[in-house]
């Protein structure tokens, strides 16, 4: 494994990058911190913490400083009509891997959410122009980024037996503001809005 942070399509500023995210509630949250225990003293691939867990929607191309406060409240107008259309969903998620840069938990993208994250898209682009970034491949949750050379076969070998941490439910639609901190080979956010599905 390589770093992840190497890797990463670089960000203009490390702060303040706006994503929207899918959270784990406290009972989802602890089934991937036990899922990362077996990940635990591997160097070079520091544990997400377990707060900061999380699955992407949609990456922003701005920033938090690029935008007024009305600016903010039309998208969360917009977001919101979004969100109230569509009805929580559960996603259920694979067993941990390791890719070229990061461990793991993935899940199948379903109607629900391709349709989340369609309109995500669609909002976003046409609420404040511009190129939006592609959204990711599908549905997943890291549970750590390598932030240095990692022996692969080691990492899937303290893999081997660690069970799928299940279903986690997209209840809610988040808007944060994401730093990355490739020296710590973690990310952190802070939450700026959300929005219930199907309310």
């Amino acid at each position: 494994m390589k770093s992840f942070f190497d890797a990463m399509e670089p960000w203009r500023k490390s702060e303040g990058s706006l994503h929207l995210y899918v959270l784990p509630d406290e009972e989802e949250s602890e089934r991937f911190v036990a899922a990362q225990e077996a990940l635990a003293g591997i160097a070079n691939l520091p544990l997400m913490p377990a707060p900061y867990l999380h699955c992407t929607v949609q990456r922003l191309a701005q920033f938090d400083e690029d935008i007024s406060q009305s600016e903010f409240s039309r998208l969360g107008d917009a977001l919101g009509k979004v969100c109230a259309e569509l009805p929580p969903f559960a996603l259920d998620l694979k067993a941990p891997r390791a890719d070229e840069t990061a461990v793991v938990c993935w899940g199948d993208r379903s109607q629900d959410w391709n349709r989340l994250v369609q309109g995500c898209l669609q909002t976003v682009t046409e609420t404040w122009g511009g190129e939006t970034p592609a959204p990711p491949s599908g549905p997943h949750v890291s549970l750590a980024y390598a932030n240095g050379p990692v022996d692969r076969d080691l990492v899937g070998a303290q893999l081997a037996n660690v069970e799928p941490p299940g279903t986690l439910h997209a209840r809610t639609l988040h808007l944060v503001s994401v730093t990355v901190r490739p020296a710590r080979g973690t990310f952190d956010f802070t939450e700026l809005a959300n929005w219930d599905l199907g309310s």
